[in-house]
This record gives C-alpha cells, sequence and structure tokens, in this order.
C-alpha cells in the first residue's frame, strides 16, 4: 500500500465525516444518495484492500497445504471480529489509523497460522 493510497483513503475518510457532520443521514440516503453510495462504496473497497494488503502482504505457504490453510485463516479472522471493527473504525469514527491498527491485528493473525503451517512442514 503506497502512501498516495493513504492519502486518499484519509481523505475519503475525511470527507464522509464532514457530511455525517453538516448533512443529516436521512438527507445523505435520499437527496444524496448516489453520491453518499458512491463514498461509502469506495471506503469499503479501500478499507478491504488495506486490510489484505497488511495482513497478507509477502504470505507464503506452502501449495500441499494451501487449502486448508486458507480455511483456518479465514475462520481465524471470522472468529476475531476484527473485520466488523475495523468497518466501524471506517465507517463510524472514520479513522485511517484505527484500520491500519486492526489490519496489523489480521496479520499477527495470519502469521500465527502460517508459522503453524512451518513448523508442520519441518
Amino acid at each position: 500500500m503506497t502512501e498516495t493510497t493513504m492519502n486518499e483513503y484519509r481523505s475519503l475518510l475525511g470527507t464522509l465525516k464532514r457530511n455525517k457532520e453538516n448533512i443529516p443521514l436521512e438527507q445523505l440516503k435520499t437527496e444524496y444518495r448516489k453520491g453518499y453510495d458512491q463514498l461509502t462504496q469506495k471506503i469499503q473497497s479501500m478499507t478491504r484492500e488495506i486490510l489484505q494488503d497488511v495482513a497478507l502482504n509477502g504470505l507464503q505457504i506452502e501449495h500441499a497445504q494451501a487449502n486448508q490453510k486458507y480455511l483456518e485463516i479465514n475462520t481465524a479472522i471470522r472468529e476475531s471480529g476484527i473485520m466488523k471493527k475495523a468497518s466501524q473504525a471506517a465507517f463510524i469514527q472514520q479513522d485511517a489509523d484505527l484500520v491500519l491498527e486492526y489490519a496489523g491485528q489480521l496479520r499477527e493473525i495470519v502469521q500465527r497460522i502460517v508459522k503453524g503451517c512451518e513448523k508442520n512442514a519441518s
């Protein structure tokens, strides 16, 4: 993830925050629906991209164990509740640093599972 991407993400979160502070939510969802939907979809997409980029960067899993490890990773991520927290950080708090913190927590989960894979492969 580049600095430019993070700056764009922070800018989008800032726009969302200003919109929520200055325009009633009902108005955002009706009168400004198209722009509001585009903004929230872009934030959702970028949040997912940032979480994946941080959590999975440099991930190497032996091919024979890949399907099992992917299942373990997905299950662990789902059970952790971190995705929901990251979504709240983006859409409720508009806090990019908190999203990055949650991405780091996801990376720790992934690394624990992958390291378990390496130990079993030895």
